[in-house]
This record gives C-alpha cells, sequence and structure tokens, in this order.
C-alpha cells in the first residue's frame, strides 16, 4: 500500500496528457482567468478516492467470508481504536482527529465561479441554439453536467419551467426549476431537432451532425473545449454549476436551505462554501471603497502642524 501511493504521487496521470500539441504547458497559468491548468500527476483527491475504493472492496470481501483476508488500507481510528465520532452526541462538537496514513492532505478549494462578464463572452462563443440552451440550463438550474444530458422530453414541463432529472448519488427523480431564458433556448433548439427527426428515443440532447446520437459528457465537454480555445480561457462544466449556485447564495431572495434544496446537497455544510464572496466582488468593493472620499471631518492631524496650512496644501475643503 505504501508503494502504491508513493507510485501515484510520482507517476503522470494518462488522461492529462492526452493534449493536443498547441495547448498550454500542464501546471501553467492561465493569463485570462488566472487559474493554474492541472498538473501531470495524480491529484490528492485521487489518490484518497482510490484508497476507499481500495478500502471499500477489502471490506465487503471480509464481510462476504471470500478467504482470510486483511484489509491493506491503513483506518483512521480515535480513542479506543474505535471510529472517530462512531457515537457522538449531536449536542457535542466533532473531536479533531488526525488522518489515516497514507491519506493525503486535501488543499481547501474554493467555488469556481466564472465572472458575469466572462459568462457574456462565453455564450456569445457558442455555435448552435442547442450549446446555448444547455450553458442557459446549467447556469439558472445548477444541475450537474451528466444530470442534465440524461433529460428527457417528458421531464420537461415549461409551463412550470422546470426540468426532471435523475440526482448523482441518490439516483433519485427531482424536479429542478431553471430560468425562461433557457426554455426559451430549448425551444429553438427542439425546433431544429423535431424537422431532422432526432427525438423518436425521448431524450432532449442528441448530437448535430448525422447520424443523431444521444449527447454524452464528452461531447458536451468538447463544446467547451472550443469556446475556452476561443476565449483562451479554462472553464469547466462544473465551473457552471459553481456559477449558478454562487449567484443563488448572492441573491438575498434565497435562503442557503433553498439553495441546499435546489443544488441536492446532502449536507448544508457543502452549500456554505458558496457564501463566500467572490474575487471579483471583493476587489471592486475595494476600489469603491479607496475611491470614496473621506469627510473633511475625519482627518486628523498630526502634533505641530497648522490645519489650515494642510488643508490649503492638500486641497481639503475647509
Amino acid at each position: 500500500m505504501r508503494e502504491l501511493v508513493e507510485y501515484l504521487r510520482v507517476a503522470p496521470n494518462p488522461q492529462r496528457l492526452r493534449r493536443s500539441p498547441s495547448a498550454p504547458p500542464l501546471g501553467s497559468v492561465n493569463l485570462v482567468t488566472e487559474r493554474l491548468y492541472p498538473t501531470r500527476g495524480y491529484a490528492a483527491r485521487t489518490i484518497n478516492h482510490q484508497l476507499t475504493v481500495l478500502s471499500e472492496f477489502y471490506a465487503f470481501a471480509i464481510d462476504v467470508d471470500l478467504g482470510p483476508l486483511m484489509n491493506p488500507v491503513p483506518q483512521r481510528t480515535g480513542r479506543g481504536g474505535a471510529r472517530p465520532n462512531a457515537h457522538r452526541n449531536p449536542m457535542e462538537p466533532f473531536l479533531v482527529s488526525r488522518r489515516a496514513k497514507y491519506r493525503q492532505k486535501v488543499p481547501k478549494q474554493l467555488p469556481r465561479s466564472i465572472p458575469d462578464h466572462a459568462v457574456e463572452n462565453l455564450f456569445a462563443a457558442l455555435r448552435s441554439d442547442r450549446d446555448r440552451a444547455l450553458v442557459a440550463f446549467y447556469l439558472s438550474s445548477g444541475v450537474r453536467a451528466s444530470e442534465l444530458l440524461g433529460v428527457r422530453l417528458d421531464g420537461i414541463d415549461a409551463g412550470r419551467r422546470t426540468i426532471q432529472v435523475i440526482s448523482k448519488g441518490t439516483r433519485e427523480l427531482a424536479e429542478v426549476p431553471a430560468s425562461a431564458d433557457a426554455f426559451a433556448w430549448l425551444a429553438l433548439y427542439l425546433m431544429q431537432a423535431a424537422q431532422q427527426g432526432c427525438l423518436e428515443d425521448g431524450l432532449a440532447w442528441h448530437t448535430l451532425r448525422r447520424p443523431h446520437r444521444p449527447l454524452t459528457y464528452h461531447a458536451m465537454r468538447a463544446v467547451l473545449i472550443r469556446a475556452n480555445e476561443a476565449l483562451g480561457t479554462n472553464y469547466s462544466l462544473h465551473d457552471l454549476r459553481h456559477t449558478a449556485a454562487a449567484r443563488m447564495a448572492a441573491d438575498p431572495a434565497f435562503t442557503l436551505v433553498d439553495v441546499q434544496s435546489i443544488l441536492r446537497h446532502a449536507s448544508i455544510t457543502t452549500t456554505l462554501l458558496y457564501t463566500r464572496p467572490r474575487l471579483e466582488d471583493l476587489i471592486a468593493k475595494v476600489t469603491e471603497h479607496h475611491a470614496r472620499p473621506r469627510p473633511a471631518s475625519d482627518i486628523q492631524f498630526g502634533a505641530g502642524y497648522d490645519p489650515a496650512q494642510v488643508r490649503e496644501l492638500l486641497g481639503l475643503p475647509e
């Protein structure tokens, strides 16, 4: 297990090496978005995920008695060898414990929301009504990329402005509201799709070229990659969900529980991440703060200086 973790920490990720020769180097900074491109190796979250998968596999094998086995993945234990906070009283705080052996320290990441002006540029770079409808739904409903691509025609309610998606993880059918603009672009796309005869399977999203096939995640990702190449940006599909969540969290008409229900987060602590102000909003507020003139009465003069002469020198009002 130690050798596996050591290998994953230094080995190149083959998925990230599949890049065109003109693509920016891995680990560099995009000058437009000021975001880092991924590095060539495996991320800390990926390594921890691999450890979790192996641990659950061996736990299942031991439970069904597949043989004399022992789980090779070290587990995090609390006092007395039990799982930390296993039988915690809800009135008591969580006990902080060290992470298990070989688990990587994951840096805290802020939601990657897209600024409003960049969203307009991204929308203008799209080539078809289908792509505009998809991006409009992502930005207004906050659904995940794969959830939206699985929407069926009978799950679209234009009157109530809602769509039915299968939630990731729980696999439950959920009804999610979206904007009127998204349904307007959807109507334009469906008119074209109906003329081409590619809606017989009941799915809403299909490829534009023949033979018409259901739109997959990789095909939608290629749409965003083409827009990124035209704009010189490095946005991802999940950034659209973060943008929708940040907009809802910043709107005083939404409560935190409302945002949690729309995004279908299992824990409200996940939704709390979107309450942090965006960097562009902080920059605008700081700029406005420094540009705001201070009242002359608030200015304090040091000892030994004549206030009238200082006001005259600096051009301050009396």
